[in-house]
């Protein structure tokens, strides 16, 4: 019996041993996993790229802006091959690359007689800086707020247009300025940084701790909350059933919460990929929210 516990604890502390070496291994290589204890939302929710895609089929506008703290960031405005402009659309990309990177899935809104606003955040594209969760909704913000004084006085309609990460934002900027938007689009929507930082917990107990501590999240704009009080403005919701991104509870949640008029497409698509996969369905769906 002896030699049986004896054994027994030398391999429990064998297991204990490897579990501490691989979790030492995972914090040392693995950047998402250190971030996620170290709770650095710069690396957890933020992939910019610094490269700048060729913009040579589009006719566009570059603009320099200064937000808060002297901190520079970059827009692009596309403009449509067309007099009969049917609209404008503010357009806010996700956690990976930038407003550049991004310009294919712009193209389908652009050839449709849409102009198009797309703003970068601090640390992307030619943007100085670190982006952070206040950072970069100050430079969305801002960037709005351009963008309304370019559009103002054409009196077409002003689409929000949010993907991914970006949906958060998305519906921020419409709660805060529902008077000017006529319509807010999510694809592949985040709910919330909570949420996602639950989802991609590799352990069962960062996953508990997560739930536990919302307070240990910024929770200056939760997309799950804040478009509950967005009221009379038809929203469009985007998800896939096959999103590996972003899990589709998220935009069925963000639909729920969401008041009338609304409506939810769901779709097979990869992860915020409907513009590339069916562009057609997209205008239409986007067009007949606007009526």
């Amino acid at each position: 019996m002896k030699k049986i516990i004896k054994f027994t604890g030398g391999v429990l502390l064998l297991l204990i041993l490897c579990a501490l070496g691989f979790g030492g291994y995972k914090y040392q290589t693995d950047d998402f996993f250190r971030a996620m204890i170290q709770q650095d939302e710069s690396k957890l929710y933020y992939y910019p790229s610094k490269e700048i895609a060729p913009l040579d089929e589009f006719n566009y506008s570059e603009y320099e802006l200064v937000t808060e703290n002297n901190q520079k960031i970059f827009t692009y405005h596309y403009h449509p091959n067309t007099q009969s402009k049917k609209g404008n659309v503010f357009y806010i990309h996700g956690a990976g690359g930038n407003a550049t990177v991004w310009a294919s899935l712009i193209k389908p809104l652009v050839d449709s007689g849409y102009a198009v606003y797309a703003a970068d955040w601090r640390g992307y594209g030619k943007a100085e800086g670190r982006p952070e969760y206040k950072g970069v909704y100050k430079d969305t913000d801002a960037s709005f707020q351009h963008f309304r004084k370019l559009t103002q006085r054409d009196s077409l309609p002003t689409i929000v247009y949010g993907m991914s990460l970006g949906a958060q934002l998305a519906i921020k900027i419409t709660m805060d300025n529902q008077p000017y938007v006529n319509a807010l689009v999510t694809d592949g929507g985040v709910g919330s940084a909570q949420q996602i930082a639950i989802d991609y917990a590799p352990f069962s107990f960062i996953k508990n701790k997560h739930r536990k501590h919302p307070e240990n999240f910024n929770q200056d704009y939760i997309g799950f909350n804040d478009i509950k009080k967005i009221y009379n403005i038809p929203k469009l919701i985007i998800h896939s059933r096959k999103d590996q991104g972003v899990p589709i509870f998220h935009g069925k949640k963000l639909f729920e919460n969401a008041n009338e008029p609304k409506v939810f497409w769901e779709t097979e698509t990869s992860h915020i990929m409907t513009l590339r996969d069916h562009p057609n369905e997209t205008i239409i769906k986007i067009e007949e929210l606007l009526k």
